[in-house]
């Protein structure tokens, strides 16, 4: 993850937004010396999102507890998968 200066974003936004949606990687913002925000493209969000989402739902599975607590099919598992991969495709 790069480091950018909250004034150097500030007067260079559309080179940073570019290198984020380029990079699909998060850029920290840093003000006073101190790490303040952390910054990425939506789609780029939108993909990450959906994969900790994925990952979540197959612990959950390992645990047992997507079948017992909320009824989830394997079939409906592999279709949030295949949605999840043909976005990773975009």
């Amino acid at each position: 993850m790069i480091s950018i200066k909250q004034e150097d974003f500030s007067n260079n936004y559309e080179l940073f937004a570019r290198l984020c949606e380029i990079t699909s990687e998060p850029a920290r913002i840093v003000r006073s010396g101190s790490p303040d925000l952390v910054v990425m493209n939506a789609d780029a969000y939108m993909r990450r999102k959906k994969m900790l989402d994925l990952r979540e739902k197959l612990l959950r599975v390992n645990e047992g507890d997507i079948f017992q607590e909320k009824g989830v099919t394997i079939e409906e598992l592999e279709k949030y998968l295949e949605e999840v991969e043909s976005e990773l495709e975009k």
